[in-house]
């Protein structure tokens, strides 16, 4: 994949740190049902089953991708102090089934300060022969960088982002929604959200990292042994350099509300007042080169798909069963509310060189057609990283001119240890994907000279909801020449519009 240049906003990042390298996907199912005396389901939840990290000077950065998840209800602790001479005080907050709350006391002992809870989980590093050889102890601050765990959870977390950070707080609420789940191990976002992940001495080999909740909370949270432990395989290979740049510390993109919106119906047939429009725009910025490396003659190009209608596009992914391809959720939007989702595709991680995000994998394709309009040669670009990158139709109805972000950071799209991605386009703005590279591209050296059309196809197997379906399929009149190693191309302008003239 790649974007054009403009338009495109990066998170810079801050601080150095040894590299997370991605991996192979998968982890156990999310299940759990609500103990109404014991308050939210607690589980430890592996986002994939095996990982590879690198090796930087004998030191490794461990985050194996065990989440915290709270099922059934919310968990919710309540941390103050009466006032600076008093002791801090340690209160759970219970969410009764039939409404209400139950508020209870637990003992103080088990925080650190303000910076949450002390030594909630244990990593258990053992090599093949089954010898523990690092074992560190996680602060957990349930209000991270929390992800969503499951499709029926609240679409948004009403807890404040962080934990102590102020050397002077008197109150703060620390928790986690109901079907959310954070990652004590992750890289986290702004300041003190947590301990990060641990810095251990492992050599390359292979070790299986088994993270525990500590007994205390066990014990005082009611949670079963089963979803007090999970387990990962962890290969550790040399890695390359001397170092890599840490996770950006940037700001969570999203708004925390003061409380989280209620289930998401399941639509057959949503209505139209709630569907977005999908519209590929003709391609532009054409030209041809010769790839010396793969002796290759290719046309380049550029294609933007853009958003109209109702409701902006909102496709969003949740891993089930650990698998590495996460099940899409397309969510209806209607007067700034969410009213319903529905079953839309798929999304998978990539891992090359230039990606490192997740991809929904059914939202364009991109052929090119000979002077009859039959298909000449296809490109394989499959997947995509859905953004806003361009403003098309600022003047629309229901546009949004200030987008929540212009086109994509290094944590849009979501890394291999998501349980949950959310890639959005807001009404009025296209993505634009540049087509230059070898297999995007198309191929065009045995293709003979003439008349052909690039033809850009947005839902390309209907498995997006539009308002709108006549207007998926774009084309764009281009004239093949020139020689073997030398094509030339020639772009007759579209509408009097002339990109290449």
């Amino acid at each position: 994949m790649n974007r054009p240049g403009r338009g495109l906003r990066r998170a810079a990042a801050v601080g150095f740190a040894l590299a997370v390298a991605a991996a192979t996907l998968a982890g156990p199912a999310l299940a759990g049902t609500q103990g109404a005396a014991q308050g939210p389901v607690v589980k430890l939840v592996v986002a994939q089953n095996s990982i590879t990290l690198p090796s930087f000077r004998g030191q490794v950065v461990l985050d194996p991708g065990v989440y915290v998840a709270s099922l059934g209800s919310a968990l919710q602790f309540d941390v103050q102090r009466a006032s600076y001479t008093k002791p801090i005080t340690l209160t759970q907050v219970i969410y009764n089934p039939g409404g209400g709350t139950t508020t209870r006391p637990l003992p103080a002992s088990l925080l650190d300060g303000f910076n949450g809870l002390r030594d909630f989980v244990r990593l258990s590093v053992a090599d093949t022969a089954g010898q523990v050889v690092a074992s560190p102890r996680l602060l957990f601050c349930p209000n991270g960088t929390p992800q969503r765990a499951v499709p029926d959870s609240a679409r948004t977390n009403p807890y404040p982002p962080g934990c102590g950070f102020d050397p002077f707080p008197k109150s703060l609420v620390m928790g986690l929604a109901k079907g959310w789940a954070d990652d004590p191990a992750g890289f986290s976002f702004g300041f003190s959200f947590g301990s990060g992940p641990p810095i251990v001495r492992l050599a390359p080999g292979k070790y299986t990292v088994t993270a525990t909740i500590a007994p205390q909370f066990v014990r005082l949270l009611h949670i079963t042994a089963a979803n007090a432990t999970a387990s990962v395989k962890l290969t550790v290979v040399k890695g390359r350099g001397c170092c890599a740049a840490a996770a950006p510390r940037t700001a969570p993109a999203h708004a925390r509300p003061l409380a989280p919106l209620p289930r998401v119906p399941t639509l057959a047939n949503p209505p139209a007042a709630a569907l977005p429009d999908l519209v590929p725009l003709p391609s532009w910025g054409i030209s041809t080169f010769h790839d010396r490396q793969s002796g290759q003659d290719v046309l380049a190009f550029n294609a933007t798909v853009w958003v109209g209608g109702n409701s902006p596009l909102d496709v969003e992914g949740f891993r089930s069963n650990g698998s590495p391809v996460m099940k899409a959720y397309q969510y209806f939007w209607r007067n700034g509310h969410v009213v319903g989702r529905a079953r839309a595709g798929t999304m998978g991680f990539d891992s090359k060189k230039g990606h490192d995000h997740w991809h929904f994998q059914q939202f364009a394709r991109y052929q090119l057609l000979d002077s009859a309009k039959n298909l000449a040669v296809a490109s394989h670009k499959v997947g995509f990283c859905i953004a806003p990158t361009d403003p098309v139709n600022l003047l629309a109805p229901h546009a949004v001119w200030q987008p929540p972000s212009i086109g994509f950071g290094n944590f849009t799209c979501g890394q291999p240890t998501a349980l949950w991605v959310q890639e959005m386009m807001p009404i009025g703005w296209g993505d634009t994907y540049s087509q230059f590279a070898a297999g995007q591209a198309f191929d065009i050296t045995s293709v003979p000279n003439g008349t052909y059309y690039i033809e850009v196809i947005a839902n390309p197997q209907h498995v997006l909801y539009e308002s709108n379906t006549h207007n998926d399929i774009s084309l764009r009149k281009v004239i093949l020449g020139g020689t073997p190693g030398h094509r030339t191309v020639k772009v007759p302008a579209w509408h009097g519009i002339d990109p290449e003239g």
